[in-house]
């Protein structure tokens, strides 16, 4: 029977996935098996068999090995990575070009398939959207994922991919993404199954890494356990502050590139250079610094070519004239210069005088102590270079990042992907979504679906912002629950633990938000959440309101 006219049963599926783990069980014992030590292997042989084999039970104590199936003249079952058996292909990578169809196909395009067929947890139930007649059976997937209880970490959504999320997983791997996602709307997960997909489709990533920026370590605890299981574990997380040191606003002022331009002109002194008995004209030195200033390479290597030049110029005169000799003989004209060097320089009230720096940066500048890590890393870029690249780069909560890590971040990867809500902006430093698709010249996409949420939280978002003024993404609610929002003004009974305690009969993971903790909380999800306004701005209300997936109580 062709799959246009197949019988689509739960039995059918389910014998569908024990097939896929037993072929996968049988790799496992056959990677057992290898003994090392008998084959003449040597360690790396031995620890990369380990690794593989720490992979492959990671991957199958995963539920959804399989989690449905796409129907042309085959039908293909689509799952979290490639399974084949005897040269049949049983499940194919949700990550491959030719799966993308599961997300993609609508009624209206079918991608050329006769139907889609979706699981329903771990085969529960199936979702059948038959594109040939227009008949939908079953409960839906992705309503059903969002009805569940919310947990302390992350679930990777790649079973209920939708296809506006998919489609901007799936960009070329040379495009940048800026995208604006209102709360709940899913841009953290764009962004990390982006990761995964960009490991297994790119070669090039795949061997330089991809790096993970998030808010805070309790933000990158929550998302740690999604990447593998969407397949993949070459990715760094990290945060700002580790990776670059503490930022501050007098040291995320743009008006530092200025400074710091003439900071290395100031370092400059085109003179004649002598060697011995030959010397280099003034002019010839003027010219040559001159071609060299604006190369967009560090000081370090701008000096070597400078000398490089010279030396092959000298030479060319004397063939007895050494590098060493070039390069000593410059050392008023082009001096060595360390990223320590020139950030003593930086820190120093006199030099910033001396460069004409402009009074009130330097006056914030030494009221907050002379630090800051991404005006550092921009220090040492210009002087040293940058010490580790990335093949691509993510920023969650992007609409904070400084100017100047905005800066860093480029600097690191050619490929970029920042995603963040101008709405939950805690930094007063941070430029903002608009500003970073302008530096990057990259157009800024938006999404306004809210899937986390419920349609009543979305709906007193939206109201809340028309209200305060807040420029936030219109939210689309999709899920009504029937449970209205509760405002509650400070009086006997509204105390905020004892309505937590109250929301814990029904909900399994509850946060009360309180003053001063509001922005450890973004990022996170909760079943329901407290919010004590109390001291809060309306942002911070906003912000806090957001993480609440099914309930929300907002005390006055």
């Amino acid at each position: 029977m062709s799959p246009a006219g197949a019988v689509v049963s739960l039995d059918q599926e389910r014998g569908a996935l024990a097939r896929a783990r037993r072929a996968v069980e049988a790799k496992l014992a056959t990677f057992a098996a290898i003994r090392t030590d008998d084959s003449g292997a040597d360690a790396l042989s031995d620890e990369y068999i380990a690794a593989v084999v720490r992979g492959a039970v990671e991957k199958l104590q995963q539920d959804l090995v399989v989690f449905g199936r796409i129907d042309d003249d085959h039908a293909w079952r689509v799952g979290l990575y490639g399974i084949d058996e005897g040269g049949e292909q049983l499940v194919i990578d949700w990550r491959a070009p030719f799966a993308a169809r599961f997300y993609q196909a609508t009624f209206d395009q079918p991608e050329g398939l006769d139907r889609r067929v979706s699981y329903v947890g771990c085969i529960d139930d199936l979702f059948v959207e038959e594109f040939t007649t227009g008949l939908v059976a079953g409960s839906s997937p992705l309503l059903t994922e969002l009805s569940r209880e919310r947990g302390t970490t992350m679930r990777a959504a790649v079973a209920t991919l939708q296809s506006e999320q998919d489609a901007l997983v799936r960009l070329d791997p040379r495009e940048r993404l800026v995208l604006r996602g209102g709360p709940g709307t899913g841009k953290t997960v764009v962004g990390l199954h982006r990761a995964a997909w960009l490991v297994y489709n790119d070669h090039r990533i795949a061997a330089e890494r991809i790096l993970v920026i998030g808010p805070s370590d309790k933000f990158l605890r929550f998302v740690a356990t999604v990447l593998p299981t969407l397949g993949e574990t070459r990715v760094t997380q990290t945060t700002f502050d580790r990776l670059l040191g503490p930022s501050t606003p007098a040291g995320s002022d743009p008006r530092w590139v200025g400074v710091l331009d003439t900071l290395e002109d100031h370092l400059l002194c085109p003179q004649e250079v002598r060697v011995g008995h030959l010397g280099v004209p003034a002019a010839d030195i003027e010219a040559l610094v001159a071609r060299l200033r604006d190369r967009p390479i560090p000081w370090r290597d701008k000096r070597k070519v400078f000398v490089d030049n010279l030396t092959s110029r000298l030479q060319q005169r004397r063939k007895t004239v050494t590098r060493a000799e070039v390069n000593t003989a410059v050392g008023e004209v082009w001096p060595a210069v360390t990223a320590k060097a020139a950030w003593a320089k930086v820190r120093s009230r006199a030099t910033l005088v001396e460069l004409g720096a402009p009074t009130d940066l330097v006056d914030a500048w030494f009221a907050q102590g002379r630090e800051d890590g991404a005006l550092y890393d921009e220090v040492r870029a210009r002087f040293e270079g940058v010490p580790l690249r990335y093949g691509h780069v993510i920023v969650d909560e992007a609409q904070d990042l400084t100017f100047f890590q905005l800066r860093a971040v480029r600097r690191r990867g050619d490929g970029l992907t920042l995603v963040g809500d101008d709405a939950q902006r805690s930094n007063p430093a941070g430029i903002g979504l608009v500003a970073a698709a302008d530096a990057l010249d990259t157009p800024l996409a938006t999404m306004d679906t809210a899937y986390r949420m419920s349609a009543e939280i979305a709906e007193w978002l939206n109201a809340h912002a028309d209200r305060e003024g807040i420029e936030a993404v219109r939210l689309v609610g999709i899920r009504p629950t029937d449970t209205p929002v509760r405002e509650l003004g400070r009086a006997a009974g509204t105390d905020p633990e004892a309505l937590a305690a109250e929301l814990g009969d029904r909900w399994h993971n509850v946060a009360v938000i309180r003053e001063g903790e509001v922005w450890e909380h973004k990022g996170v999800e909760y079943d329901a959440v407290v919010v004590d306004a109390a001291g809060l701005t309306p942002a911070e209300v906003y912000l806090a309101a957001s993480r609440a997936a099914h309930e929300l109580v907002v005390v006055r």
